[in-house]
């Protein structure tokens, strides 16, 4: 479903994200855009099953000034997911390694473990994010060398 919201959501738009999220919207997303007559505002964007267009629907327009909504239904495709740990200087990264049709594809590091990790560390994350992201790809390596082998 897509929604316009004036431009003032500041905070209160990502507090609608994070209630949309724990709603079970997939994704939910603020972009900025500017309107008929100049006007500043942000198109909301929500992704969310079937099953939880109703409670979605109800937060936005209880959560923002948009009086109307444009819905359309849309397919999604997903990896199938595993999740490993990688460890960076004795602190645990998770990392979700995605398949398709039963090949490994890619390898992305949980954001939140990166920062834990880096707190702890006194690292910037960027750094400790490159060293996790480094190991990451050694796990699709791997199962790309166990694949051809």
């Amino acid at each position: 479903m897509i929604g316009w919201v004036d431009a003032s959501a500041g905070a209160a738009g990502n507090m609608l994200l994070g209630a949309l999220l724990a709603a079970g919207a997939h994704d939910a997303w603020l972009t900025p855009i500017l309107m008929k007559k100049g006007r500043p505002a942000h198109m909301l964007s929500v992704l969310a099953p079937a099953t939880g267009v109703d409670a979605a629907r109800a937060l936005v327009f209880t959560h923002t000034t948009t009086i109307g909504l444009r819905e359309r239904s849309v397919s999604r495709s997903v990896c199938d997911r595993e999740v490993r740990t990688v460890e960076v200087d004795g602190r645990a990264v998770r990392v979700k390694v995605a398949s398709w049709s039963g090949r490994v594809v890619n390898a992305q590091t949980e954001y939140d473990d990166v920062l834990a990790a880096a707190a702890a560390l006194g690292r910037p994350p960027v750094e400790v994010l490159a060293a996790a992201a480094a190991l990451a790809r050694t796990l699709v390596a791997d199962a790309y060398r166990h694949e051809t082998t």
